[in-house]
């Protein structure tokens, strides 16, 4: 009997072995999405980003269900419009409405529980990072520009269909969230917290 308990304990550590395996991926993954961005406002200023196309990079390892991470890179252009806001802006109402071009560069280390199920793996995403805003021009309209670094909050989930056995299609929706940055030095900055919702579409290779 003593031996027949060991038997079933020894399948059932193996099944469990096995399923741990089939949950495991590492990739590396190359996504292409659109940026949909919010506005702020505060302490005199009114600032609006504009919305663009841009490019990630992951690094994915997935071990287990409930245990995965990754590292990512993403990069597009990232205009800032600056206005006054007649109703606060007490000193700097003179200043003249500014677009300042640049790109963000955003870098974060993140989260992932993912559940395989076939072809199909449904995963959500909860991290941290900084995005670093260059602007491409150093003065607009007479104006300085400054390089900002913010950090930053990622939330988000999607869907992997490995439709080849080391490859497969990656659809999510990410959201960032940081401080607005100011990179135009005549406008105050607004201290109010934004967002950039991030629909993507990529490929990513099983290493």
């Amino acid at each position: 009997m003593r031996m027949k308990c060991m038997q079933i304990a020894f399948v059932l550590i193996a099944m469990t072995g096995l399923c741990a395996a089939a949950q495991a991926q590492t990739d590396i993954a190359a996504s292409f999405y659109r940026t949909f961005t919010g506005s702020s406002t505060g302490y005199g200023t009114n600032q609006s980003p504009s919305e663009d196309f841009g490019g990630m990079f992951e690094l994915r390892h997935i071990s287990k269900p409930l245990i995965g991470y990754e590292i990512t890179y993403a990069v597009n252009p990232s205009d800032q419009a600056y206005s006054t806001n007649k109703a606060t802006c007490y000193l700097n109402c003179s200043n003249p409405p500014t677009t300042s071009t640049s790109f963000e560069h955003q870098v974060s280390i993140d989260w992932v529980p993912s559940l395989k199920i076939g072809n199909l793996r449904p995963f959500a995403v909860g991290g941290i990072g900084f995005s670093m805003f260059v602007p491409r021009n150093t003065t607009v309209n007479f104006n300085t520009t400054v390089d900002v670094v913010r950090a930053t909050f990622v939330a988000g989930g999607g869907l992997d269909w490995g439709f080849l056995p080391r490859a497969g299609l990656r659809l999510q929706l990410r959201d960032n969230i940081y401080k607005a940055p100011n990179l135009s030095i005549p406008f105050n900055a607004t201290g109010a917290y934004t967002h950039a919702v991030e629909p993507m579409i990529g490929i990513y290779f099983r290493l």
